[in-house]
């Protein structure tokens, strides 16, 4: 089972009780276009019910010779904005009082939709309770850096 179909955990355990052998490895497309990991909406249990980790793409946009995440997870794959806020609204609502994104790399975050990540910083902004706090995870400089000018 491939990083984007985590989702099918279950179907692919069913299979191999009944013997059967399971490969899913493709990536989730629309289109041309790929779409982020598994569903924002899946059920989570948290090592901590304070803190919520919210992926916000997946894969990314660089070949570093070092790494193997394009490799493992192909090109860039961002969540729409939407499926994030209402993420993490629905984790407020469940009591959480951090949010921590993440990704291969949260600044090229919405390249592949035509947005960036202050986009969504300004959109998770407006449903951050008082009493909570955002974190935002790795980045590489090349795409945050070009956000300076936007942030202050």
């Amino acid at each position: 089972i491939g990083v984007q179909q985590i989702d099918r955990i279950v179907e692919v355990v069913e299979e191999t009780l009944q013997g059967n052998t399971v490969r899913i490895l493709g990536q989730k497309k629309s289109g041309k276009t790929k779409l982020g990991g598994a569903s924002l909406t899946l059920p989570k249990i948290r090592r901590n019910p304070l803190i919520e980790i919210i992926a916000i793409s997946t894969g990314c946009l660089n070949q570093c010779t070092y790494c193997k995440t394009k490799f493992a997870r192909g090109n860039l794959g961002s969540y729409p904005p939407e499926e994030i806020v209402a993420r993490a609204q629905q984790a407020f609502a469940e009591g959480v009082k951090e949010i921590w994104m993440t990704s291969e790399d949260t600044g090229a975050w919405g390249i592949d939709l035509g947005l960036s990540i202050p986009v969504l910083l300004r959109e998770l902004v407006k449903v951050i309770p008082e009493d909570a706090m955002l974190r935002i995870g790795m980045t590489n400089p090349p795409y945050i850096l070009e956000h300076l000018d936007v942030c202050h």
